[in-house]
């Protein structure tokens, strides 16, 4: 049997959920998470971002968006909040490209823990698997199948499939 090695990243999200007890794909309720880490969070018909006042932070999530998709933003702006410094608006358009990338990455990850999606039974059929994790995720089917595929592509690299 090969042993799975967690990236930093996938160790990070981890700890940052156990600390919340946050254990169970049940848990990952973007509302309950925002409580247990003091973020507040609003919704208006404006593009999702978060703002942060004096040491306290929001979230906004676009309230046109279906939950599936504010659940991605979410993790895509506490990507930004906990993971970035800095103040866009005065950043090149370079770092603003690669902080955006890396906060796409990292929603993969929160909003489809590795620690949690481990012990979910995958079937071999990608389009099945992808069914699965949006259900057991509340994520959309294409960013289940990005997921998945970020999640096998692991596998192949290490010499596991």
């Amino acid at each position: 049997m090969v042993k799975y090695t967690y990236s930093h990243l996938e160790d990070w999200i981890a700890n940052f959920y156990k600390k919340i007890n946050i254990v169970y794909p049940e848990d990952l309720d973007f509302e309950n998470i925002a409580r247990k880490i003091g973020i507040w969070i609003h919704y208006k018909e404006v593009k999702s971002q978060f703002i942060e006042r004096n040491g306290l932070y929001s979230i906004i999530l676009d309230s046109r968006l279906p939950k599936v998709q504010q659940r991605i933003d979410f993790g895509h702006e506490v990507c930004h909040i906990f993971r970035h410094e800095g103040d866009q608006t005065e950043m090149h358009e370079e770092w603003i490209r690669y902080q955006e990338k890396q906060a796409r990455y990292f929603a993969l990850h929160f909003c489809v823990p590795t620690f949690m999606l481990k012990n979910i039974k995958l079937t071999t059929n990608h389009n099945h698997a992808a069914g699965d994790i949006a259900d057991t995720f509340k994520v959309p089917i294409p960013f289940a199948k990005t997921r998945l595929q970020v999640y096998m592509n692991k596998f192949s690299i290490c010499g596991m499939v």
